[in-house]
C-alpha cells in the first residue's frame, strides 16, 4: 500500500502566489478609503473653518464701523460747541455750566452704550474739560500727547484712530479721536473715545471649532485678542485668516487636526487589525485547502508513476465515503477519465470553500447571540422578580420600561438571523396606532424631560392593520423618532419649540405611519445617500450609519418600503408604507392555544447549573419561591461534583460553559442507563449554534432561550417537577 504524504514545497509555493496578492490588495484598499476619507474630512474642516472666520470678521468690521458711527454721532452734540464758545467770549460761569452739561451728556453715551473704557473732550491745550469713566490727567505743557497731536492733524471733518494699546486699568483698546473745529476752521479740542475690546474677547470666547479650537485677532502692531489660551504641545493645526475690511487686522482661527482626525484614525486602525486577522484565518483556510488538495494529487502522482511503471497492483487506501475515499475508489477501479477527476477536485474545492465561510459566520453569529442573552437574562429575570415585589406604581412602571428595551435587545439578537440567514419572524395581527403608542412610551423619558419636545399624535380613527412583526415595526419607530430628536437638539430653539408629529392611516391598499420633525431638514446633498449602509450626518461618534439602513431593510421584508419627503431648513418627514392586512390574511394566522397552568410542586431539590452568577441567582430565587430547595453550582465542574451526591428531581443547565458543557451534564445523568435520572431542563443563550441546536433535537430536552420570561421558567419547572413525581423510581 501507498503511504499519503503532504508535498510541503507544494503548498508552500501556493501560499505565497495567493496570499501577497490578497494583502497588497486588501491594504491598498484600507489605506485608499482612509486617506480619501482624510480628504474630505479637511476639505470639509477647512470650508468650515475659512467660513468661521469670514463670518467672525464681518461681525468685529460691523464692532469698529459701529465705533466710528458712535464718534461721528458724539461729536455733533452742540454742548461742545456752547462750551468753547463762552471760554472764548470769557464767560466762565456759563462755559462751566456747559462743561457740567456736556460731561453729563458724556457720562449717560458711554452708560448707555456700554462699551468704553473713557470718553473725553480735551481743548485746544490737551486739558480735560468733560469725561466718562477712569479720570485722566491733563497733558504735560510743551509735550503733547501723540495721540492728541495725530488727531488735531486730521483736520476738519477727519478722524483718527489708533492701533491696539494696552490702557492702564483696563487692558487692549482701540483709541478713536476726533478734532474738534469752530465755523472759522480754528481748533477747539479733540473729542476722544478709548474702545474697551473685552466684549470682542468675549465673542471670540464664544467660537468653538473643534475641542480645543480658538480665535483670536492680531493688529498691525502684533498685539493680540485672544479669546482661549494658546493651543500647546507642538501640534499640526488647521488654520484660516481673514482680514478686517477697515483697518490692517487679521481675524484667524484654529484648531488642532487630531480633534476632527482622531476618530478617523481610530476607525482605520480598527480596520487594519480586523484585516490582519481575517489574513490570519485566511492564512489558516488556504494551509487547510492547499493540503487537502496537495495530500491526494501526491498519492495520486505516485500510484500513477507505479501504474507508468507497469506495476498495476497499486492500490490507493480507502479515505472512507467522503469525496476523498470517492476520488480513491475512483483511481483504483480506472474507471474515470483524468477530466472525471478534475471536476470532483474543482467541485470539492468549492465546496470546502463555502463551508469555511458558513462555519465561519455561523460560529461569529452564534457567539455574539452567546455574549448578549446571558447578560439580557439576568437583567429580564431580576426586572421580573422585582415587578412581583409590592412597589410603588412610578417604580413598576419603570421597570416595565426596562423589562420593554430588554426585549428590544433581544430583537437585535434575532435580527442577526435575519441579516445573514433571513430567518422568518413572528408574524401576526399590527395595529399601528398601538405600534405608535409603544415607541412613544420608551421614548418618553427622552421626548418629555431631555429634549423637551412638544409630541402631536394624528392616528387614524380606524386603526390600520398590517400582518408582520410588532416588535420590528416598534424598532424602526423608535429608530425615526430618535432620528428627529437629535436632528431638532442640533440648532437654536424654534418660536414654536420642537415639533415631532407621528400619523397613521390607510390610502387604499396600504397603511403607512409618517413621523415629522421640524428639524433643519436633510442637506440636499445628503438626501439621496441617507438609507446607504454606514452614511451618517450626525457628528462623529454620535452616529453609524445603520440605522436607516436596517429600517429598510425590515420595511422590505414586511412588503413595504421607507421614503423622506424633505424640506430643507423646516424639517423632514420619514413615511413607512406597508401593506395593509387583508381579512384572509388575519385569518391564515395560527391562534395560539391557551397555556396549561401547572401548580407549584414544592418540596423538591433542583441543581442549578450555570457559570453566570447573575442569571444562577435568578433561577434559584424563582425555585424558592415556589417552595422548592435550589442548590447552585457557578459552572459545569462544580456541578458534576455535585451530581455525585445524586437526588437532584430536576437539573437546570446551561449549554455553553467554560470546560464542562451541557452535553457533558446530560451525559453524566444518563451514564449506563440511557435516561436521564433526573428531569433535566437546559437554559441557553447559544440558540443560534448548529452544535447545541443538534444536541437538543437528537436528545429531545427541554430548554428556554435566554432571556426567558420568569413566568415561562416557572411553568417549565412545575411541567417537569409534576412529571418527577410520577416518574417510577
Amino acid at each position: 500500500m501507498i503511504r499519503l504524504r503532504a508535498p510541503s514545497s507544494l503548498s508552500w509555493k501556493l501560499l505565497a502566489a495567493i496570499l501577497p496578492p490578497v494583502l497588497l490588495a486588501v491594504s491598498g484598499i484600507v489605506w485608499f478609503q482612509y486617506f480619501m476619507a482624510r480628504r474630505e474630512i479637511l476639505e470639509a474642516i477647512n470650508k468650515e473653518t475659512a467660513s468661521v472666520a469670514k463670518r467672525l470678521s464681518s461681525d468685529i468690521d460691523e464692532l469698529f464701523d459701529q465705533r466710528r458711527r458712535d464718534i461721528l454721532t458724539l461729536a455733533e452734540t452742540p454742548l461742545i460747541a456752547d462750551y468753547y464758545r463762552n471760554v472764548d467770549f470769557g464767560l466762565l460761569d456759563e462755559a462751566g455750566a456747559y462743561r457740567k452739561e456736556l460731561e453729563r451728556y458724556l457720562r449717560n453715551f458711554s452708560a448707555r452704550t456700554g462699551v468704553y473704557a473713557r470718553i473725553l473732550y480735551l481743548d485746544a491745550k490737551g486739558v480735560v474739560v468733560a469725561g466718562a469713566g477712569a479720570p485722566v490727567l491733563a497733558l504735560p505743557a510743551g509735550r503733547p500727547r501723540a495721540a492728541f497731536v495725530k488727531a488735531r492733524e486730521a483736520g476738519p471733518g477727519g478722524l483718527w484712530t489708533s492701533d491696539m494699546e494696552d490702557e492702564a486699568g483696563v487692558g487692549p483698546v482701540v483709541r478713536y479721536a476726533k478734532p474738534v473745529f469752530d465755523d472759522l476752521g480754528r481748533f477747539k479740542g479733540v473729542l476722544a473715545m478709548f474702545y474697551d475690546l473685552s466684549p470682542l474677547r468675549e465673542k471670540l470666547r464664544a467660537v468653538v471649532v473643534g475641542r480645543r479650537g480658538r480665535a483670536y485677532v492680531m493688529a498691525e502692531n502684533g498685539r493680540r485678542v485672544e479669546g482661549r489660551p494658546a493651543i500647546e504641545g507642538g501640534l499640526e493645526l488647521m488654520t484660516a485668516r481673514s482680514a478686517l475690511r477697515g483697518r490692517p487686522w487679521s481675524v484667524t482661527v484654529e484648531a488642532p487636526l487630531d480633534d476632527f482626525l482622531g476618530p478617523l484614525r481610530k476607525v482605520r486602525n480598527a480596520a487594519l487589525l480586523t484585516t490582519l486577522l481575517g489574513l490570519g484565518g485566511l492564512v489558516v483556510i488556504l494551509l487547510l485547502l492547499v493540503r487537502s488538495i496537495t495530500r491526494p494529487i501526491a498519492a495520486l502522482v505516485e500510484a500513477a508513476g507505479k501504474f507508468g511503471a507497469g506495476d498495476f497492483s497499486q492500490r490507493l487506501p480507502d479515505e472512507g465515503t467522503d469525496e476523498l475515499g470517492r476520488l480513491s475508489g475512483a483511481f483504483n477501479e480506472m474507471g474515470e477519465s483524468l477530466e472525471g477527476h478534475r471536476r470532483r477536485n474543482s467541485e470539492l474545492q468549492s465546496q470546502l470553500i463555502q463551508a469555511e465561510k458558513l462555519s465561519a459566520v455561523g460560529t461569529l453569529i452564534s457567539a455574539v447571540a452567546h455574549e448578549l442573552n446571558n447578560p439580557l437574562g439576568a437583567i429580564s429575570g431580576y426586572v421580573q422578580l422585582a415587578q412581583l415585589e409590592d412597589c410603588p406604581p412610578s417604580l413598576r412602571r419603570d421597570l416595565g420600561h426596562v423589562y420593554a428595551n430588554v426585549l428590544r435587545c433581544r430583537k437585535v439578537v434575532d435580527n442577526l438571523l435575519f441579516f445573514v440567514r433571513q430567518s422568518s419572524h413572528e408574524r401576526g395581527k399590527v395595529d399601528l396606532n398601538r405600534a405608535v403608542d409603544s415607541a412613544l412610551e420608551l421614548l418618553e423619558y427622552r421626548l418629555v424631560k431631555t429634549d423637551d419636545v412638544r409630541v402631536t399624535k394624528e392616528l387614524s380613527g380606524t386603526a390600520p392593520l398590517i400582518v408582520g412583526d410588532f416588535q420590528q415595526i416598534v424598532q424602526i419607530l423608535v429608530n425615526l423618532i430618535n432620528n428627529a430628536c437629535d436632528a431638532m437638539s442640533g440648532v437654536a430653539r424654534y418660536p414654536e419649540g420642537k415639533r415631532l408629529t407621528l400619523r397613521t392611516g390607510t390610502e387604499g391598499a396600504r397603511a403607512y405611519i409618517r413621523v415629522s420633525d421640524n428639524g433643519p431638514g436633510v442637506p440636499p446633498e445628503a438626501a439621496e445617500r441617507l438609507f446607504q449602509p454606514f452614511f451618517t450626518t450626525k457628528e462623529r461618534g454620535r452616529g453609524t450609519g445603520l440605522g436607516l439602513s436596517i429600517c429598510r431593510q425590515i420595511a422590505r421584508e414586511h412588503g413595504g418600503e421607507i421614503s423622506l419627503e424633505n424640506r430643507p431648513g423646516q424639517g423632514c418627514s420619514f413615511t413607512l408604507d406597508l401593506p395593509a392586512g387583508r381579512v384572509e390574511d388575519f385569518e391564515r394566522l395560527e391562534t395560539p392555544e391557551a397555556p396549561v397552568l401547572h401548580p407549584a410542586v414544592p418540596g423538591k431539590r433542583v441543581l442549578v447549573i450555570d457559570d453566570e452568577a447573575d442569571m444562577a441567582e435568578v433561577i434559584s430565587r424563582l425555585l424558592r419561591e415556589d417552595g422548592d430547595e435550589a442548590e447552585v453550582a457557578l459552572g459545569g465542574a462544580d456541578g458534576l461534583r455535585l451530581l455525585e451526591a445524586g437526588g437532584y428531581d430536576l437539573v437546570i443547565s446551561d449549554m455553553e460553559m467554560e470546560g464542562v458543557k451541557g452535553e457533558d451534564i446530560f451525559a453524566r445523568l444518563t451514564a449506563g442507563r440511557g435516561r436521564s435520572r433526573s428531569e433535566v431542563l437546559f437554559v441557553t443563550g447559544d440558540i443560534l449554534n448548529p452544535k447545541v441546536l443538534s444536541f437538543l433535537s437528537k436528545t429531545g430536552s427541554e430548554y428556554l432561550a435566554k432571556p426567558f420570561d420568569i413566568d415561562d421558567l416557572r411553568q417549565a419547572v412545575r411541567r417537569l417537577l409534576a412529571r418527577s413525581v410520577d416518574r417510577p423510581g
